[in-house]
């Protein structure tokens, strides 16, 4: 048994199993998470791509042009996708009109110490905020931290949705003892030791 789990990893074990369920997963990348869904179910990811997927799973969609219009969707994720969109808050709407069933989304808390320190030394917060001289398609266009993000999600959920919410320890592939020890910080101090929150929406029938 794994201590720590990569994000893909400890939400599709929050799923469960599918039942022959349809899955929209937005802001795809690779599909990494399908390695890792359990049960019968239908796959569709989405993303903005420049190389070509060929899967039949997968649509090159622009989400700044909102979420294509796809029925019969039971699941949505939308795993660290959201602070890349400059309308985060139309998309974000446009979830609980899709889904059937369930919405589960991720948001880094940009307030981590690891990112803190990063900017205290080098002056850069990370490598998605970037001021470059040439263009970057691929950038956070937010700066969400745990306050904001906790705000954001309660203020714009509709009340017939159930949140529940999950504060994220960063995977550790060795030295376990960190993970316990940010594990045991973030209870006490949740705006410098969680790296990310992850909510599970559940529709109220």
């Amino acid at each position: 048994m794994k201590i720590s789990l990569n994000r893909n990893e400890f939400i599709a074990n929050k799923i469960g199993f599918l039942n022959e369920e349809t899955l929209l997963d937005i802001g795809c990348r690779d599909m990494i998470l399908k390695k890792y869904l359990k049960g019968k179910f239908k796959y569709i990811g989405i993303d903005y791509q420049n190389n070509i997927n060929t899967s039949k799973d997968f649509i090159n969609w622009n989400l700044e042009n909102g979420i294509p219009k796809i029925s019969n969707i039971d699941v949505i994720t939308a795993i660290d996708v959201l602070e890349h969109l400059e309308n985060i808050h139309d998309v974000f709407s446009s979830l609980f009109l899709l889904s059937k069933k369930k919405i589960i989304i991720a948001l880094p808390n940009m307030g981590y110490y690891k990112f803190r320190m990063n900017f205290f030394f080098t002056g850069c917060l990370s490598g998605k905020y970037i001021f470059s001289d040439k263009k970057i398609f691929d950038r956070h266009r937010w700066i969400p931290n745990y306050q904001s993000i906790n705000y954001f999600v309660k203020t714009n959920t509709p009340e017939n949705w159930k949140i529940t919410e999950y504060n994220y320890i960063a995977e550790r592939k060795r030295n376990y003892f960190f993970y316990f020890i940010e594990k045991l910080l973030s209870k006490i101090f949740p705006s410098f030791f969680v790296y990310e929150k992850i909510y599970f929406f559940n529709k109220n029938n």
